[in-house]
């Protein structure tokens, strides 16, 4: 595949500078001189030339498999986040974590999954490896704030996993409903958050902008790393660290309501 030059956007950022403001209404469509489409094949010397998908798991009663995503080679497990739908017994919104024992081949009847009991991860979202555990972006709920919390994988008691929140406000004001985090190699853990929450009815209305923030565990520091984010989604950093990818979803919005004047875009 042909390299292409780096595009300046104001939704990649250096990470090793110092966080800057950045203000996405200077751009003007004036500036584009052109547009280029891009087709990417994927290299078979990754995927392998028999490369193939298989369906390991299906439920029909909940939609189980959502976010997070995250693989532990420790024990060959996937943990996942089901997408909101109303609780069995009490009808309000839920969202629940699965586990899922991966099969020594593709044989899906080998598939073990269950869902499990965890304390304070109220609604999670996305999720990333972390130390001896999983870190889960916990959206919070109208009564409950959300933020960053870590569970370890192993049950604290029977059947239970405790999770505990390690961060859940800016100053004092809550996160509107965070989204999706990553780790960075300093131990600093960065995360996004869009107000995707309020807008589909599971969290107040908003304190503050959409923004992505990074939080220190050694010292408990939280700042925000980038503004001037309309919906701030999904977040990676580039092999070497050097950029944070973010993708903005302002074009569809937490109702359902898309709007084609607005962005969707890295």
């Amino acid at each position: 595949m042909t390299e292409l030059p780096r595009v300046q956007s104001d939704t990649v950022f250096d990470t090793s500078q110092k966080p800057r403001r950045t203000d996405a209404s200077k751009k003007r469509l004036s500036a584009i001189d052109s547009i280029t489409a891009l087709v990417c094949v994927v290299s078979r010397d990754i995927l392998g030339h028999e490369t193939k998908l298989d369906l390991l798991l299906e439920k029909t009663n909940c939609p189980f498999a959502h976010e997070a995503g995250v693989y532990v080679p420790e024990d060959d497990s996937l943990w996942i986040t089901s997408n909101q739908y109303p609780h069995p017994e009490t009808g309000k919104p839920h969202i629940h974590i699965s586990r899922i024992q991966l099969p020594s081949s593709a044989d899906s009847a080998k598939t073990e999954y269950s869902e499990i009991d965890v304390t304070d991860v109220p609604l999670p979202n996305g999720g990333v490896n972390y130390k001896n555990g999983v870190l889960f972006c916990a959206q919070g709920t109208l009564d409950t704030p959300g933020g960053i919390a870590f569970m370890p994988l192993a049950p604290s008691t029977g059947s239970t996993y405790e999770a505990k929140l390690l961060v859940s406000s800016f100053h004092g004001r809550p996160f509107n409903s965070p989204n999706d985090v990553v780790v960075h190699s300093d131990g600093s853990i960065w995360f996004t958050d869009p107000i995707y929450g309020w807008e589909q009815g599971i969290r107040p209305r908003p304190r503050l902008p959409n923004q992505v923030y990074r939080y220190d565990p050694a010292t408990e520091n939280v700042r925000p790393i980038a503004d001037g984010l309309c919906r701030p989604n999904g977040i990676c950093f580039s092999p070497d660290e050097s950029t944070v990818y973010i993708t903005d979803t302002d074009w569809i919005h937490g109702d359902g309501t898309t709007d084609e004047m607005r962005v969707s875009h890295m």
